[in-house]
């Protein structure tokens, strides 16, 4: 049981998946901050990965599959 709620609370791993951060995320999917930001926070867009207390990152893979999907005009739901 209690290796069950250590598996839930791990963070998911992107193997051999570069980090993005914020500044590039918003150059490549045109939208400014305040915008995606509220996107993340409604489940929109993916949530990041923490890095530290401060510091927080996407997966480019991630990235990469929401810039498609916005850019084939599925929009931009979260799967």
């Amino acid at each position: 049981m209690q290796a069950d709620a250590q598996q839930k609370q791990q963070p998911p791993r992107f193997p051999h998946d570069r980090l993005v951060r914020l500044p590039e995320v918003l150059h490549r999917v045109g939208y400014k901050r305040s915008r995606f930001l509220d996107l993340v926070r409604q489940g929109v867009f993916p949530r990041p990965v923490k890095l530290g207390a401060r510091a927080v990152a996407w997966p480019e893979s991630q990235i990469d599959a929401l810039v498609e999907r916005l850019a084939s005009g599925q929009g931009a739901a979260h799967e």
